[in-house]
């Protein structure tokens, strides 16, 4: 299998509600079982920032996808890259709000603010790979 993660940030066109964030994860999940793919979203003061792995023409497919959905905006690619096996292979698309548990304090970033257009892809791999982390200890 010809395995990739890509990773990218994007902003909000208009706010959501926590609501219509679940509906777009339960929509995802759908998604993304059905294609093969697995991932990691993380959002706060209206940016997203997710990765997404699996077979490389699904995740052409649905980046193809992301960038065509009107609810993004500034859609900027961190990276892409072959894998040898899966990062976040326990979800089709984990979620973790940023900052609601103190992650902006012990993600290292300059300031409070969740900027994720201007992460490297080590930072931004880092801190989602974090807030996995923080999802297993919590189902534990």
């Amino acid at each position: 299998m010809n395995l990739v993660e890509l990773i990218y940030a994007s902003r909000m066109t208009a706010p959501m509600s926590m609501s219509e964030i679940v509906d777009l994860l339960d929509n995802a999940r759908t998604h993304n079982t059905r294609e093969g793919l697995t991932g990691m979203l993380t959002f706060g003061s209206e940016r997203f920032l997710q990765a997404i792995e699996g077979p490389a023409d699904a995740v052409n497919r649905l980046y193809g996808r992301i960038l065509q959905d009107t609810r993004h905006e500034g859609v900027m690619l961190l990276g892409y890259r072959p894998v040898p096996r899966r990062r976040f292979s326990a979800w089709s698309m984990g979620f973790f709000a940023y900052g609601a548990d103190g992650s902006l304090a012990r993600s290292g970033l300059p300031d409070d603010k969740f900027e994720p257009a201007s992460m490297s892809l080590d930072q931004a791999l880092a801190l989602l790979a974090d807030m996995a982390t923080q999802m297993e200890f919590a189902t534990t």
